[in-house]
């Protein structure tokens, strides 16, 4: 056996160094495996910035009904868009843009609406899903979207009258059998209208003009108040097209789970308004919304600011009736 002349201090020296060596082999691979993961992530250098595959990937999600195939080209698309943005944001920063008090107040205003809405989407997440049997009882307690469905052909008369003369004017069109006879009596008495003709299924009705489809006969006049008129629904043509439980299910899960998250967000934001302090100041005091303390205001400004309650409510009714259309 052949001794070793080398002192232990030296063979230590050597072990520490081998070891050195081992630790910077293993840094420096670790170093390009981070290197190649942050390429793996990065669509495009510009400049000195880049854009990468989490930018390309949020365009993408808020493009909605995008087919598989169409990805590719949908993301080469997007790709093209954030280069040109990100070239742009180059310039504004050369040009030091983003100090101007505006840009600073729109930045700031843009990151307060990504905030609000992504609490308002966690709202939204956490409501609870229709069950099996909420669905079915859906169906059957709405004969007219699925059961006696029907493809409706209507022609609709809006006429501009004054409230006093409306009861007159209705009475004359009674009579009337036809749409040209309708319309010649409108002509005879100087009345301004507009027509309009649409063929739709039962789910693209609003509810409440779903309602009265529903129970009408081909040929059949309905009369409908509106503001500052009056309005008819003629019925021309009725087809039916029902659909069965089978082949509605998965759109009235989708409806019922987006009508819950509605009703979540809107529960839950109407709790913060009501817990919180809000105080009107200025010429905002006086338009103040109903159940918040504004400053003294004149009748005239109070009548205004119900009239305004009752207008938005009205809209919305509207706008949830049109909610239906989610069950094509």
């Amino acid at each position: 056996m052949k001794l070793s002349n080398r002192s232990p201090s030296h063979r230590g020296n050597r072990v520490r160094l081998v070891a050195l060596a081992s630790c910077c082999l293993v840094a420096l691979a670790a170093c390009g495996e981070r290197q190649d993961a942050r390429s793996s992530q990065v669509a495009a250098q510009v400049g000195a910035g880049e854009v990468s595959i989490h930018q390309v990937n949020l365009v993408l999600q808020r493009q909605a009904d995008l087919r598989p195939e169409q990805v590719e080209a949908a993301s080469r698309t997007a790709l093209e868009r954030l280069i040109q943005m990100e070239l742009a944001v180059q310039k504004a920063n050369d040009a030091k843009i983003d100090r101007d008090p505006q840009v600073v107040q729109a930045v700031d205003f843009a990151r307060r609406e990504v905030l609000a809405r992504a609490y308002i989407d966690r709202l939204a997440d956490a409501a609870a899903k229709p069950t099996p049997q909420e669905i079915d009882r859906f169906y059957d307690e709405r004969p007219a979207l699925f059961k006696t469905r029907r493809i409706y052909s209507v022609q609709d008369i809006g006429i501009a009258a004054p409230g006093d003369a409306l009861e007159a004017v209705r009475a004359r069109l009674v009579a009337a059998r036809t749409t040209p006879a309708l319309l010649a009596e409108l002509a005879n008495a100087g009345l301004p209208y507009t027509l309009t003709s649409a063929t739709r299924p039962a789910e693209d009705w609003p509810l409440p003009l779903l309602d009265k489809l529903a129970g009408m006969k081909e040929g059949q006049v309905e009369f409908l108040a509106q503001p500052q008129g009056l309005r008819m629904l003629v019925l021309t043509a009725a087809s039916p097209a029902p659909r069965s439980l089978e082949e509605a299910r998965a759109s009235i899960e989708q409806f019922l789970v987006n009508e819950r998250k509605q009703q979540k967000v809107d529960t839950e934001l109407k709790a913060l308004r009501s817990t919180a302090e809000v105080k009107y100041l200025g010429k905002f005091a006086q338009a103040a919304p109903a159940g918040e303390e504004p400053a003294v205001a004149p009748p005239a400004a109070a009548a205004s600011a119900s009239a305004q309650a009752a207008a938005r409510a009205a809209l919305d009714a509207e706008a949830r009736s049109k909610g239906i259309q989610g069950l094509r």
